[in-house]
């Protein structure tokens, strides 16, 4: 081969691997505004699978149901579920319900703990508590209001700070501010 015919075979390399480059170049430019929908619509189509409407999950020890959560809807997040208007039913060892309720709550899966939100109501026998934020702690089996609260019954209120109740034994334990009004005498070793 002449020296010119190399010459010409090494110029039009160049420019074809010159070319390629900005041909490669101008392609991934314009693909991200041409794939960004399509990354949108598989995101939404990721969003609206996660969603879903009346969840009902339960525990179970052998035959024995441990505890019963349902609400009007959950979100699948990471780790996590955020359910609305969750409804938890806790069963003591004589089959009775502890009935909770809040606005929102965090469901754990892994931990199978659940965090209660917003106008939180719970109701067992003749007993009705309110509070802003509840806990259940599946390991410990305890229910745990962490802040303050009020708890009235047939003839008395309580109000304190820090509440831990166990489900399987029903010992109660409050922790701070402990505050009680009781309309029976009678129980205070007779004092008037």
């Amino acid at each position: 081969m002449k020296t010119w015919q190399w010459r010409a075979l090494k110029w039009g390399c160049l420019a074809v691997s010159i070319g390629s480059v900005v041909v490669a170049g101008w392609l991934m430019w314009s693909a991200d505004d041409a794939t960004l929908p399509d990354v949108q619509t598989h995101q939404q189509l990721e969003q609206a699978s996660t969603q879903v409407e009346k969840p009902l999950m339960v525990e179970r020890k052998g035959e024995r149901i441990i505890w019963r959560l349902k609400a009007d809807a959950a979100k699948q997040e990471e780790g996590m579920m955020r359910l609305t208007q969750p409804v938890l039913e806790l069963f003591t060892e004589n089959d009775e319900i502890i009935h909770v309720q809040g606005t929102t709550a965090q469901f754990e899966p892994l931990k199978r703990n659940i965090h209660f939100q917003g106008d939180v109501t719970v109701d067992y026998r003749d007993w009705h508590l309110a509070s802003d934020d509840l806990y259940f702690d599946s390991t410990r089996d305890e229910v745990v209001v962490p802040h303050r609260f009020i708890a009235t019954g047939k003839d008395t209120v309580i109000k304190g700070r820090g509440l831990n109740v166990n489900r399987k034994t029903q010992l109660v334990h409050i922790k701070h501010d402990v505050w009680v009004k009781d309309a029976r005498p009678d129980r205070l070793g007779g004092l008037p």
